[in-house]
């Protein structure tokens, strides 16, 4: 082999060795990436450059979050009032409860209608 062929192989060799180089750095740029898009970090820089943005976002997400259980407990609360009513209006055709209930009902009816003592 001439000089000439040496260098031109050495070359080569080179040229494959960067080849492979680059296709590692390319599968771990593209690795990274995607992690980089799992953390969210563009989400993390845009709050410190703008954190009353920050703060506005988490506040009407509390206030909506606040109406959430407000009308999810206004719901559960009716279904469990009306569930008692109609337990408790059973309960009075029972003979030894509805007696009981229905001397409670008498008791109530007769301080309406005399009033509050002491009046």
């Amino acid at each position: 082999m001439t000089e000439r062929e040496e260098i031109l192989q050495e070359e080569k060799q080179i040229l494959e060795e960067e080849k492979s180089l680059l296709k590692a750095l390319n599968s771990r740029i593209g690795r990274l990436t995607t992690s980089m898009e799992r953390a969210r970090i563009d989400e993390y820089t845009s709050m410190i450059t703008r954190p009353w943005r920050y703060f506005f976002i988490n506040f009407v997400a509390g206030v909506f979050r606040g109406l959430g259980m407000a009308v999810g407990f206004t719901i559960v609360a009716a279904i469990f009032l009306y569930l008692l009513v109609q337990i408790m209006l059973r309960m009075v055709d029972l003979p030894i409860i509805g007696m009981y209930i229905a001397e409670i009902v008498q008791f109530v009816n007769q301080y309406l209608q005399q009033g509050m003592p002491g009046k």
